[in-house]
C-alpha cells in the first residue's frame, strides 16, 4: 500500500525525489508485492475451501463465540495508518522540492558555463545583423542555436531581438530544423509575462530581466550586449526537466 500511494504521488506529481534507478527498484518491488498478494490469495482460497470441507465432514459447530473487534480499534487502525501516509507523502514532497532547488541551481550553473563560451560570439553576431531578418539567417548563428540544442541538458534555445518600430513586439529565432535559407525571425506581440519583461528590458529596464531569471523554473534568460554594453538580444536557454542533473556536482 506504501509503495502505491508513493507511485501514484510520484506519477501525479511529477516528482524528482526519486532517481531512474531507484524508482526502477521501487517497480520491481511493487511488482513482486502483486506477485505475492496474488500468490497468498489464491493459497486462501484453497485453504478456504479445505476448511468448508472439513466443516461439512465434522458437521459440528463451535460453541464457543467468536468475539469480534470493536469497531473503535478499527477506526484507530484506519486513521493511524492514514495518518502514516500523509505523513510520508509530505515528507517525500518537503524532500523533493529540495531536490528540484538543487537541479534547478546545476543546470544555471551549467547553462552559464556554455554561455560563457557561446554568449560572446552569438552577441557579435548579432550585432551585425543590423535588424531582425525574416530569412537568411547567418549560418554561424544558426549552428551555434543548433550546437546548444545538441546538448543533453537543454531542451530548446532562442533568440530574441527587439522590434524597431514598436516596443511592445519582439523578434524570436530557433534553430528547429535543419538550416534553411528561407528561415528567418518571426515577429510577435509580448503577451507572456516572460515576453513582457523581455520587452522591457530592451527599453532599459534591466530589472525585469533579473527577475526573469530568479524564478525557480529550467529556464535561463542571458542578454547579448553589444561593445558599448548596450542589450541588443536576449537568449532564453529552456532545460531539459528529463536530464539526470544527479549526476553533476559542485
Amino acid at each position: 500500500a506504501v509503495l502505491l500511494v508513493l507511485g501514484i504521488f510520484n506519477a501525479a506529481l511529477q516528482w524528482d525525489l526519486f532517481s531512474p534507478r531507484v524508482e526502477a527498484v521501487l517497480y520491481g518491488l511493487f511488482g513482486s508485492c502483486l506477485a505475492l498478494a496474488g500468490i497468498g490469495v489464491a493459497m486462501t482460497f484453497v485453504i478456504g475451501v479445505q476448511e468448508v470441507v472439513a466443516a461439512f465432514r465434522r458437521l459440528q459447530v463451535s460453541a464457543e463465540p467468536v468475539t469480534e473487534a470493536s469497531r473503535g480499534a478499527y477506526a484507530k487502525v484506519i486513521l493511524s495508518s492514514l495518518i502514516g501516509l500523509l505523513a510520508l507523502v509530505t515528507l517525500c514532497g518537503t524532500l523533493n522540492v529540495l531536490v528540484l532547488r538543487h537541479r534547478q541551481q546545476v543546470f544555471e550553473q551549467v547553462a552559464r558555463e556554455q554561455l560563457e563560451i557561446f554568449g560572446p560570439r552569438l552577441a557579435g553576431l548579432v550585432g551585425e545583423l543590423g535588424g531582425p531578418p525574416r530569412a537568411r539567417v547567418p549560418e554561424g548563428l544558426y549552428q551555434i542555436i543548433r550546437s546548444l540544442d545538441n546538448l543533453s541538458f537543454i531542451q530548446r534555445s532562442t533568440v530574441y531581438l527587439p522590434d524597431p518600430d514598436e516596443p511592445s513586439a519582439l523578434w524570436g529565432y530557433t534553430a528547429w530544423r535543419e538550416y534553411r535559407a528561407e528561415d528567418g525571425f518571426a515577429r510577435f506581440y509580448a503577451a507572456k509575462e516572460f515576453e513582457k519583461g523581455m520587452a522591457a528590458s530592451f527599453t532599459g529596464s534591466s530589472k525585469d530581466l533579473e527577475r526573469l531569471n530568479q524564478a525557480r523554473d529550467f529556464t535561463v534568460f542571458y542578454p547579448l550586449n553589444n561593445e558599448t554594453l548596450q542589450l541588443i538580444g536576449i537568449l532564453r536557454i529552456d532545460g531539459n526537466p528529463r536530464e539526470n542533473f544527479r549526476e553533476y556536482s559542485w
